[in-house]
Protein backbone atom coordinates (compact mmCIF):
# COMPACT_ATOMS: atom_id res chain seq x y z
CA UNK A 1 0.00 0.00 0.00
CA UNK A 2 2.88 2.16 0.36
CA UNK A 3 3.62 4.24 -3.12
CA UNK A 4 4.96 7.07 -4.94
CA UNK A 5 1.95 8.35 -5.46
CA UNK A 6 0.91 8.55 -1.68
CA UNK A 7 4.56 9.98 -0.76
CA UNK A 8 3.56 12.95 -3.33
CA UNK A 9 -0.13 13.07 -2.30
CA UNK A 10 1.57 13.57 1.60
CA UNK A 11 4.24 16.10 0.71
CA UNK A 12 1.85 18.22 -1.12
CA UNK A 13 -0.94 17.86 1.43
CA UNK A 14 1.96 18.81 3.91
CA UNK A 15 3.10 21.60 2.46
CA UNK A 16 -0.41 23.03 2.97
CA UNK A 17 0.23 23.41 6.51
CA UNK A 18 3.03 26.02 6.00
CA UNK A 19 1.24 28.85 7.86
CA UNK A 20 1.19 26.85 11.01
CA UNK A 21 4.62 24.77 11.04
CA UNK A 22 3.62 23.01 14.56
CA UNK A 23 0.95 21.21 12.05
CA UNK A 24 3.14 20.50 9.26
CA UNK A 25 5.24 17.57 9.95
CA UNK A 26 9.24 17.14 8.92
CA UNK A 27 9.86 15.22 5.66
CA UNK A 28 12.84 13.35 6.28
CA UNK A 29 14.44 10.42 3.51
CA UNK A 30 17.45 8.02 4.41
CA UNK A 31 19.61 6.55 2.03
CA UNK A 32 21.21 3.69 2.01
CA UNK A 33 25.06 3.32 0.98
CA UNK A 34 24.17 0.47 -1.36
CA UNK A 35 21.50 2.82 -3.37
CA UNK A 36 24.28 5.51 -3.52
CA UNK A 37 26.59 3.12 -4.91
CA UNK A 38 24.15 1.40 -7.23
CA UNK A 39 22.85 5.43 -8.57
CA UNK A 40 26.65 6.34 -9.41
CA UNK A 41 27.59 2.82 -10.82
CA UNK A 42 24.49 3.73 -13.08
CA UNK A 43 25.03 7.06 -13.84
CA UNK A 44 28.71 6.70 -14.48
CA UNK A 45 28.93 3.62 -16.90
CA UNK A 46 27.71 5.25 -19.82
CA UNK A 47 30.10 8.27 -19.08
CA UNK A 48 33.42 8.60 -19.47
CA UNK A 49 33.95 10.68 -15.80
CA UNK A 50 32.95 8.48 -12.53
CA UNK A 51 30.23 9.66 -10.50
CA UNK A 52 30.74 8.63 -7.00
CA UNK A 53 28.21 8.01 -3.84
CA UNK A 54 29.16 11.18 -2.32
CA UNK A 55 28.16 13.08 -5.43
CA UNK A 56 25.13 11.26 -6.03
CA UNK A 57 24.33 12.36 -2.45
CA UNK A 58 24.26 15.92 -2.97
CA UNK A 59 22.15 15.31 -6.47
CA UNK A 60 19.99 13.64 -4.25
CA UNK A 61 19.48 15.62 -1.48
CA UNK A 62 19.08 19.00 -3.85
CA UNK A 63 16.40 16.94 -5.69
CA UNK A 64 14.22 16.07 -2.76
CA UNK A 65 14.67 19.44 -1.44
CA UNK A 66 14.22 21.53 -4.21
CA UNK A 67 11.67 19.62 -6.32
CA UNK A 68 9.88 17.77 -3.72
CA UNK A 69 10.35 19.85 -0.30
CA UNK A 70 12.49 17.35 1.77
CA UNK A 71 13.83 18.91 4.60
CA UNK A 72 16.34 16.77 5.61
CA UNK A 73 18.24 13.93 3.77
CA UNK A 74 20.42 11.67 5.50
CA UNK A 75 22.61 8.80 4.79
CA UNK A 76 22.39 5.33 6.80
CA UNK A 77 26.28 5.03 6.97
CA UNK A 78 25.95 6.21 10.79
CA UNK A 79 23.31 3.87 11.35
CA UNK A 80 24.44 1.04 9.70
CA UNK A 81 27.46 1.08 12.40
CA UNK A 82 25.13 1.44 15.41
CA UNK A 83 23.27 -1.64 13.57
CA UNK A 84 26.32 -3.56 12.96
CA UNK A 85 27.40 -3.31 16.83
CA UNK A 86 24.23 -4.12 17.75
CA UNK A 87 24.54 -7.12 15.79
CA UNK A 88 28.35 -8.30 17.11
CA UNK A 89 26.61 -7.64 20.67
CA UNK A 90 23.49 -10.19 20.34
CA UNK A 91 25.80 -12.74 18.33
CA UNK A 92 28.12 -13.01 21.61
CA UNK A 93 25.14 -13.06 23.32
CA UNK A 94 23.48 -15.68 21.93
CA UNK A 95 26.72 -17.42 21.45
CA UNK A 96 27.44 -17.58 24.80
CA UNK A 97 23.69 -18.70 25.06
CA UNK A 98 24.09 -21.92 22.64
CA UNK A 99 27.58 -22.89 24.68
CA UNK A 100 25.29 -22.98 27.60
CA UNK A 101 23.08 -25.66 26.01
CA UNK A 102 20.19 -22.62 24.85
CA UNK A 103 18.27 -24.45 22.03
CA UNK A 104 17.59 -22.17 19.18
CA UNK A 105 20.56 -19.81 20.01
CA UNK A 106 22.46 -20.55 16.92
CA UNK A 107 22.36 -19.83 13.98
CA UNK A 108 21.54 -15.90 13.91
CA UNK A 109 19.93 -15.13 10.59
CA UNK A 110 20.84 -10.94 9.73
CA UNK A 111 20.00 -8.48 7.23
CA UNK A 112 20.66 -5.00 6.80
CA UNK A 113 17.40 -5.36 4.42
CA UNK A 114 13.94 -4.70 6.18
CA UNK A 115 12.36 -6.47 3.16
CA UNK A 116 14.14 -9.68 3.45
CA UNK A 117 13.39 -9.99 7.40
CA UNK A 118 9.91 -9.11 6.48
CA UNK A 119 9.85 -12.00 3.84
CA UNK A 120 11.34 -14.60 6.12
CA UNK A 121 8.70 -13.81 8.56
CA UNK A 122 6.34 -13.96 6.04
CA UNK A 123 7.33 -17.15 4.39
CA UNK A 124 9.57 -19.14 6.51
CA UNK A 125 8.15 -18.70 10.02
CA UNK A 126 10.71 -21.94 10.80
CA UNK A 127 13.80 -19.29 10.84
CA UNK A 128 11.65 -17.40 13.08
CA UNK A 129 13.62 -18.22 16.56
CA UNK A 130 17.40 -17.74 14.46
CA UNK A 131 16.65 -14.09 13.25
CA UNK A 132 18.32 -11.24 14.69
CA UNK A 133 16.56 -8.92 16.94
CA UNK A 134 18.74 -6.03 16.18
CA UNK A 135 17.22 -3.08 14.52
CA UNK A 136 17.70 -2.56 10.63
CA UNK A 137 20.02 0.52 9.77
CA UNK A 138 17.17 1.57 8.58
CA UNK A 139 14.88 1.28 11.63
CA UNK A 140 18.12 2.60 13.62
CA UNK A 141 18.20 6.13 11.59
CA UNK A 142 14.72 6.17 12.33
CA UNK A 143 14.95 5.84 16.04
CA UNK A 144 17.74 8.45 15.98
CA UNK A 145 15.30 10.79 13.72
CA UNK A 146 12.13 10.50 15.53
CA UNK A 147 13.68 10.68 19.07
CA UNK A 148 17.22 12.79 18.96
CA UNK A 149 16.97 15.08 16.26
CA UNK A 150 13.39 16.00 16.75
CA UNK A 151 14.28 16.96 20.02
CA UNK A 152 16.59 19.21 18.62
CA UNK A 153 14.28 20.19 16.52
CA UNK A 154 11.88 21.26 19.43
CA UNK A 155 9.45 18.59 17.97
CA UNK A 156 8.59 16.22 20.65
Amino acid sequence: MQSHIQVLDFLAENAAHEPTPRKRKIPVVSIAPQSLASLAASVSSPSPTSVTPRQILHRLKAFFSQTLGIDYVYDTTFSRHISLLEHTREFLERKTQSASGAKGALPMLASACPGWICYAEKTHSEMLPFISRTKSPQQVMGTIVKSWLASKWNRT
